[in-house]
């Protein structure tokens, strides 16, 4: 279903779930790149490889915010979440 013909709050969460989505990729795939370069220059302690995933967490939700907040806030709702969608195809 294209986000113009969802109801306004379903079409941003639509476009909310994948902007998160995409996100979540990106993050694991570098998480996994600087996890495995670490990993070559030494062993890492779970503590450590806990704190490189939270910041990669952390890191990502701060980029996100702004962009999440504009599809709630946005005067237009439904061309925000097609704006957001469009990125991604």
């Amino acid at each position: 279903m294209a986000v113009q013909d969802e109801p306004e709050s379903t079409g941003v969460a639509t476009a909310r779930d994948r902007l998160d989505r995409e996100a979540a990729a990106v993050r694991t795939e570098q998480l996994e790149q600087a996890l495995s370069k670490l990993r070559e220059e030494g062993d890492l302690t779970d503590e450590q490889r806990a704190a490189v995933e939270a910041l990669s967490e952390r890191l990502v939700d701060g980029l996100l915010a702004a962009p999440r907040a504009g599809l709630c806030d946005s005067a237009d709702r439904a061309a925000a979440a097609r704006t957001v969608l469009e990125l991604f195809d």
